[in-house]
């Protein structure tokens, strides 16, 4: 029961980063160890009991604020709307070259959402075909951009059929995995989770969200272009794409200049294979947080469960 209720407030502790009340439901999805039966609701009572949790109607949290609950509530029924129109741009990225998957990252995977938040995506592409597939996307999208309308679709990281494990394996990778939203391609995802097992390390109780139920679409001009694109040609023009980009992010990275979301000019990670965001930036800041919480909640714990 002790590690259980240990485990239980780390749950409520990162998603307190995001001032998020959980659920017991997904409280016990996002457990680090297995649960069974009926133990779950034993040690909530027991950290309700002791304060280390507030409870406020069905939510958990670390703080006693009833506001984070209106606030995720407003933030739920937002992201209906928002996933409806993620859901459309989807199904427009997927008639691009190349493309193989189409999935729904960010908050709104996680149905939240807020006003002017953006629409995160996380593509899949042929293999080596990724920098093919970005570059047409990044053309597509850049009047959106001029017109001020780029939160409508952020496309923040790539990877292709030959790496479809994420790399980095920690709890901040393993939710962002998990929650991640399938929403165009059926197999590639089902791919997709069979490559990212190791999750189940840190979440062994989570699953992963269903596929689509079909296969994507391929236009005609989707197929023309990828016979065009398939031979040696292809192969020069995705490696040189590649390499224009990585020296001239490593130009703008050197000049450490931020956008006005904080997300500093240039942090990209590029291989043949994937482009993300450098992991030390944003992940490593929610990671230690993470840890901080953690530390505080475990001695604010010992204390008074002695």
């Amino acid at each position: 029961m002790v590690q259980l209720r240990e485990s239980i407030l780390k749950v409520v502790a990162y998603f307190d980063l995001f001032n998020y009340p959980v659920t017991q439901e997904e409280i016990r999805h996002f457990l680090d160890q297995p649960v069974h039966g009926d133990v779950l609701p034993a040690a909530l009572k027991s950290l309700l009991d002791k304060q280390l949790l507030w409870q406020h109607g069905h939510y958990y949290s670390c703080k006693s604020d009833p506001q984070l609950v209106e606030r995720r509530k407003q933030g739920n029924q937002m992201a209906v709307k928002q996933l409806k129109q993620a859901m459309r741009v989807s199904r427009v990225l997927s008639w691009f070259p190349y493309v193989r998957g189409v999935g729904i990252s960010g908050s709104l995977s996680k149905n939240f959402a807020y006003k002017g938040s953006d629409l995160d995506f996380f593509i899949i592409t042929a293999a080596n075909r990724l920098w093919i597939a970005r570059t047409l996307h990044h053309l597509f999208i850049k009047p959106f951009a001029w017109l001020g309308l780029r939160r409508l679709c952020c496309l923040n990281y790539y990877i292709d059929e030959h790496m479809l494990e994420v790399g980095e394996h920690n709890i901040f990778t393993a939710v962002e995995v998990v929650t991640l939203l399938p929403a165009q391609g059926k197999q590639i995802f089902n791919s997709f989770a069979s490559a990212n097992k190791w999750i189940y390390n840190y979440l062994p109780n989570a699953s992963f969200k269903e596929a689509p139920l079909q296969e994507l679409a391929d236009p005609i001009l989707k197929k023309g272009m990828e016979r065009l694109l398939n031979g040696k040609l292809g192969d020069r023009i995705d490696s040189r794409i590649m390499h224009f980009f990585t020296k001239r992010w490593k130009k703008l990275l050197a000049l450490n200049r931020a956008t006005h979301t904080g997300f500093i000019k240039g942090s990209v990670v590029t291989d043949k294979h994937y482009c993300k965001p450098i992991p030390h930036h944003f992940q490593q800041k929610i990671l230690s947080r993470y840890q901080e919480n953690v530390n505080t909640i475990k001695a604010k714990y010992i204390l008074v469960m002695d």
